[in-house]
């Protein structure tokens, strides 16, 4: 299992001049692993190790090995396609030989351009439950004259317990969680606060001004924080439930045109993906299953007789044309989700004949 913990440090200069410094060195080896085509490690390594030792003499080499490795990994994700470029003052990588964690004690020991220091922590309330945790990597960054360190910490994950209950869980725009058990997650709160947002940023970008356009990040950033409350709060209250295997269509959606510019719109703002995170980690701490099954034919699958006909979803109800089964089509998709979980997987599919083996 892996957490983050996230802190608030004192801010010192010499802290936020290392962080300055390690993003121009990456830099460099960004600029010139694009204008030599490489992103492989160990050749961008031959070429600019020695240069930003010259350049940055107060850099020490774990910094700039882990620099290299992060201008590495940024070329490979872009595939050379275009020049990345790091803020002055975005997260540089730390590792054991440039940082030292001392939880119990709220110290740790970093390294800087000016030697090593030791910095007194404040660990939330919340975070202290990971305090034993093994910390594997740490991220540090600055913003708002602030300094941010993040550390990534891990622990065995519990044994899984013995499934006694499977729920299936359809995800969706007008309901955002309907599960086989008949639990509907209502969203006309998130629809009035996500509307709300949708005519503010109208609004701003109609005026498109300097100042129209810093307040559209601010109440981005707002409505994302919004969204993970959300998200936080319904995966809670379905990992507390009775429920142990949690069973999810395996989503990939992507904006098509023929979907028309509103629905698109919507799409922007579905957090399906970080639902389903939010899920996996909470369930995994409690020793809980999260299983995906193929999405196909979900929606249009009658849960009672097998039929399937896209004609039979009408809006908001399914209505069988063969055995005249009704039910809200959300409800009908989650419970056509849960039948295609594993644990079902000895019984017959609900859409085949049931056959003896007997001859």
């Amino acid at each position: 299992m892996h957490r983050t913990i996230n802190l608030v440090i004192p801010t010192d200069n010499r802290i936020m001049e290392t962080i300055k410094i390690y993003n121009e060195a990456c830099n460099y080896c960004l600029q010139e692993g694009f204008k030599l085509k490489i992103y492989n490690k160990f050749n961008l390594h031959e070429v600019t190790y020695r240069n930003v030792r010259k350049r940055f003499p107060k850099l020490n080499s774990s910094y700039v090995c882990t620099a290299r490795d992060q201008a590495s990994e940024l070329l490979k994700r872009v595939n050379l396609r275009v020049l990345p470029i790091k803020k002055g003052n975005s997260g540089i990588r730390l590792n054991h030989n440039t940082f030292k964690p001392y939880l119990k004690k709220g110290i740790i020991s970093l390294s800087t351009l000016y030697g090593r220091i030791k910095i007194p922590i404040k660990i939330p309330n919340y975070f202290k439950r990971y305090i034993d945790w093994k910390i594997s990597s740490a991220i540090l960054s600055s913003q708002n004259g602030q300094i941010f360190l993040h550390l990534d910490a891990e622990n065995e994950a519990p044994p899984k317990v013995n499934p006694t209950k499977v729920i299936g869980i359809d995800r969706g725009i007008i309901n955002p969680v309907v599960t086989s058990d008949n639990k509907f997650f209502n969203s006309r709160h998130i629809r009035a606060v996500n509307g709300r947002y949708e005519w503010l940023r109208q609004k701003l970008q109609a005026k498109g001004t300097r100042s129209a356009r810093r307040h559209l990040k601010k109440i981005g950033r707002r409505e994302q924080r919004f969204m993970r409350d959300v998200n936080h709060s319904i995966s809670k209250q379905l990992v507390e439930s009775n429920a142990d295997v949690f069973v999810l269509e395996e989503l990939h959606i992507k904006r098509v045109k023929k979907n028309g510019k509103r629905f698109n719109k919507k799409l922007e703002t579905w957090a399906f993906r970080q639902f389903q995170d939010f899920l996996e980690y909470k369930a995994e701490a409690l020793g809980k299953t999260v299983e995906y099954v193929n999405p196909k034919h979900t929606s249009q699958r009658c849960s009672k007789c097998g039929t399937v006909k896209k004609a039979n979803r009408k809006g908001v109800w399914y209505l069988c044309n063969k055995c005249g089964f009704t039910l809200n089509s959300d409800l009908n998709a989650a419970r056509n989700i849960v039948a295609l979980s594993k644990l079902f997987g000895q019984q017959a599919a609900i859409n085949q004949p049931i056959v003896t083996d007997n001859f």
